[in-house]
């Protein structure tokens, strides 16, 4: 020893680093918590933003070509077959216009740029031409729809014959004289064209044959890719088109190709349609995040605009051509807006959803940084009565929150881009941010100089801080203001935006949760303190200081109980939202389909339907016909103009249970009194008697906005076809049958029996609607948002409840080590435990259940789901008690397994050491 004491610099790192090596398990845990809050919020937006681009490109994928497309069509007149150079030799007059339909393209914005292919085009003689094939043929006429198509030698081979060749002079190329007179007067050569080898086969058109006048066979083609989307713009191009007449037989739709250079001549000017259309590539919008909403406007804002294609006076257009305007269509714009619709009530519900999880991860992030300082408190506490000031000790704990928050947020957001690799947004890393420093804020909130003491800090349902009034009623006001607004807003007008988050909808979940604990924490100790002195006068220790304890010393307050109600309420909302939505799409369903099983195609009448029932498993079968012509609908003194429908006394039976679609009303299938009629669609006629065009006296029994299973105009009215008759009218054939099956009967199985007895014709069951609906990307996506966030919830919850018996770790450590010392024993040890978090556990999961039925009720009623569901109507709310039931089941025993981890750890005390220690108190 040299006398002089060793001395060595105390740094707040040093300070703080052997802080953390005393006590590392809550900070570590603290830490992974904060991991797991970044990777789920880093993860989830990526997540979603690939459901809906896969739902996205399966809506988009399901349309054919012909509806998806973007197609442009114009009338103009073709005076000759091909434009010449200065050599007399013919050019590619195609050209200019595909210059054109592209420069079209790249004048639309991203992301309909991209998800617009090159375009393609033909054009058509406007009259088709009706000719009689060969008597070999049985068909009674021949119907060719010329066609000109600049790529025609790439989708299809020759079969037979030659290539049409192209006539430069108007047709009088290869003239001949009429009757073989070579005095004669020359007539026009015929021009040749090309036809499908089965059309050919089929009318025994040979090459050579003028197979109308005008028109010579030159060869017959095959296409190369029959499944070529292409095709479908082209009526029969792939398969010749027959059409039946009952009274003369079948006729045959042929399509003919002339030369690709030919642009519709057959000589002299021509009336042409000319067509061009872009494909659509649906696997294209997955390649990249599309914002459905944006598409939406650009491509209404395309098909609003006019687009000169070729300018008139180009040397490619006669005189008698002017600017080249298409006018642009697509079915494309009505599934956007569907899926937009989607992708806001998901968008809404996965917020509403994910704000319990994340609620409860922040109680829990609050509870750690308070056990954090609470475990310290010996520690904190000599450093501040050595000098350090309460600011110094602040930025203490604060600079360990960012050692701790920052890579544990930067490595699950990683984690994040590895799993999900995509195009990050700048917001991601904001996010990731704020999430980094949560530990740091948290640590240096939770270092209160007052905390640095022991007191007590016993429930009252009066509060001496005017602070948390205020923050309380500010609490009440909005949640009551939020709940006001959103439910109010059909009345007022003011609905949801249609992009984005319904930010009300998803903030005022949280706000009732709030409100609620807050009511529920000033109304909790007047029962526990009465409680208490009920308890009191009792003989047992445990129950009367359990309560005791958990009145005058409670660990955690708001921040526990919030916890706890959040996640039951997540977990029972997340159940009957995915009740309410699966069973609207069910009723959607049948809605669409109308019955168990649609036929649509075939001519349904009186022998298609003896057809119909002669299969094995079908009970009835009713058919709704249209009249094709409008009447007069009367009605007091207004008056309105209605397609009638007119449909079979069996679609009361049809439309009876299992079938949930909304049929007529029981006194629409009335035998005796005026004639009863169900007004439709955009109809706004009153109930009650009126005049019915030559039927007469009526009444208007009810109205439906859409009749199960068919398409409807837009205004129509609907009577039974008994009625109709008897009043001496016909009634015409229908195109669609609806057909419900025996109980027990497989509708699948009648389906397909179905099919093999009709030959032709589309045949639909409600569970292909369904099984439709079961595996979109959205519903799949839903469904684990909802069950994801529940779990979630419950493992939180759980950790919030472990980390409030922690905080009373101590305190309660030495009041048990007192008791055992003095008889206590080790069952009553852990049953004061449980006293002890019994009843805010049990108030809490009380207002959970409640605010989880009454959130969906809330939500049902302010948000859209009708893009979810498929449906016309918003689904009504649905509570299925088995299911409700087991949630909360689910949810007590995640709490009593809380609870007895709790009393488990309580029981652990070691009562030498706690002994020693002494009363601190």
């Amino acid at each position: 020893m040299t006398g002089r004491h060793s001395t060595r610099r105390h740094t707040s790192a040093g300070l703080a680093a052997r802080q953390f090596a005393a006590d590392p398990w809550v900070s570590a845990a603290l830490a992974l918590l904060v991991g797991l809050v970044s990777l789920l919020l880093t993860a989830v937006p990526r997540a979603l933003d690939d459901v809906q681009a896969r739902q996205l490109a399966q809506d988009v994928g399901s349309l054919s070509a012909l509806q998806r497309d973007v197609t442009g069509t114009w009338g103009t007149t073709v005076e000759f077959p091909a434009t010449l150079d200065d050599a007399g030799r013919p050019t590619d007059s195609w050209q200019a216009f595909e210059d054109g339909a592209e420069r079209v393209r790249q004048e639309q914005p991203q992301p309909l740029r991209s998800l617009l292919q090159p375009a393609q085009m033909h054009a058509f003689l406007t009259h088709s031409i009706d000719t009689v094939p060969p008597i070999e043929s049985t068909y009674y006429q021949a119907t060719i729809t010329v066609y000109a198509d600049p790529h025609l030698e790439d989708l299809v081979e020759l079969v037979d014959g030659d290539w049409p060749v192209l006539s430069l002079d108007g047709g009088n190329t290869g003239a001949r004289t009429r009757d073989g007179d070579p005095g004669a007067a020359e007539e026009p050569a015929p021009v040749q064209v090309m036809i499908l080898d089965e059309a050919a086969e089929k009318t025994h058109w040979e090459v050579g044959d003028e197979i109308a006048p005008g028109l010579e066979l030159a060869g017959t083609y095959r296409p190369k890719d029959p499944d070529d989307p292409r095709w479908q713009h082209v009526p029969n191009g792939t398969k010749m088109g027959i059409l039946a007449n009952p009274n003369r037989g079948e006729a045959a739709q042929v399509t003919a190709y002339l030369n690709p250079l030919n642009r519709g001549s057959l000589g002299p000017p021509a009336s042409v349609r000319m067509e061009l259309w872009y494909p659509v590539d649906a696997s294209a919008v997955t390649a990249a995040r599309i914002d459905t909403r944006l598409l939406r406007r650009q491509l209404t804002r395309m098909l609003a605009q006019q687009h000169v294609i070729v300018a008139a006076g180009d040397p490619v257009l006669g005189p008698l051509q002017g600017d080249q305007l298409p006018s642009f269509t697509t079915e494309l714009t009505g599934t956007l807006d569907q899926v937009a619709r989607q992708q806001r009530a998901t968008n809404s519900l996965l917020a509403v959803v994910a704000a319990g999880p994340l609620g409860v991860a922040a109680a829990v992030t609050s509870l750690g940084a308070r056990l954090v300082v609470h475990r310290r408190r010996s520690a904190l506490a000599m450093t501040l009565a050595r000098g350090a000031s309460p600011t110094q000790l602040r930025w203490l704990v604060a600079i360990e929150g960012l050692a701790l928050g920052v890579p544990a947020a930067v490595l699950g957001h990683v984690v994040a881009q590895l799993a999900l690799p995509t195009t990050s947004r700048w917001w991601e890393w904001v996010v990731t941010g704020v999430v980094a420093v949560v530990p740091a804020a948290a640590l240096a909130a939770s270092l209160d100089d007052a905390s640095l003491l022991q007191q007590r800090s016993d429930l009252s349902a009066r509060s001496s801080s005017r602070w948390r009034w205020v923050v309380e009623a500010a609490v009440l006001v909005l949640a009551a203001l939020a709940t006001w607004r959103l439910l109010g807003r059909d009345s007022r007008g003011d609905a949801a935006a249609d992009s984005g988050i319904d930010l009300l909808a998803a903030a005022t979940p949280l706000l009732l949760a709030l409100a609620a604990c807050v009511v529920a924490l000033r109304l909790y100790p007047l029962p526990l303190a009465g409680l208490t002195r009920v308890l009191r006068r009792r003989t047992s220790l445990t129950p009367f200081l359990g309560a005791a304890r958990a009145l005058r010393d409670p660990a955690g307050g708001l921040v526990p109980a919030l916890a706890v109600v959040l996640g039951t309420t997540i977990a029972l909302a997340s159940a009957v939202l995915l009740t309410t939505v699966t069973r609207g799409a069910e009723a959607a369903a049948w809605q669409q389909n109308g019955a168990s099983v649609r036929i649509s195609g075939p001519y349904a009448d009186d022998s298609f339907v003896e057809l119909l029932e002669g299969v094995d498993g079908v009970r009835e079968v009713a058919r709704v016909r249209d009249l094709g012509t409008r009447l007069d609908l009367v009605v007091g003194n207004e008056r309105d103009s209605l397609r009638l429908l007119i449909a079979d006394d069996s679609l009361q039976q049809v439309l009876g249970p299992p079938s949930q679609a909304v049929g007529p009303p029981p006194s629409f299938y009335a035998q005796d009194g005026p004639v009863p009629v169900v007004t439709g669609g955009e109809v706004t006629l009153p109930a009650g008697d009126g005049d019915l065009g030559t039927l007469g006296a009526v009444q208007v029994v009810g109205h439906l906005d859409e009749l199960p299973g068919l398409v409807t105009p837009g205004s129509w009215a609907l009577i039974a076809k008994d009625r109709w008759e008897a009043a001496g009218k016909t009634t015409p054939t229908g195109r669609s049958a609806l057909v419900a099956v025996d109980e027990g009967a497989d509708p699948a199985r009648v389906a397909e029996e179905i099919r093999g007895v009709i030959g032709a014709g589309v045949v639909t069951t409600v569970q292909e609607e369904l099984d439709e609906f079961t595996s979109a990307p959205v519903t799949i996506g839903l469904t684990r948002a909802f069950v994801g966030a529940a779990l979630l919830s419950g493992l939180l919850t759980v950790l919030s409840i472990v980390v409030v018996q922690l905080m009373g770790a101590g305190a309660r450590a030495r009041l048990l080590a007192v008791l055992r010392t003095l008889g206590l024993a080790p069952r009553q040890t852990r049953a004061l435990t449980a006293w002890e978090l019994g009843p805010l556990l049990v108030t809490s999961l009380v207002v959970g259940a409640a605010l989880g039925l009454a959130i969906p009720w809330v939500l049902v009623r302010a948000v859209d789901l009708r893009g979810l569901t498929g449906g016309q109507h918003q689904p009504a709310l649905s509570v299925d008690p088995v299911t409700v039931g087991a949630v909360l089941l689910a949810v007590v025993l995640t709490v009593l397994l809380a609870v007895s981890v709790s009393a488990w750890l309580a029981g652990r005390t070691n009562l030498a050491q706690s002994l020693r220690v002494g009363e601190e108190r």
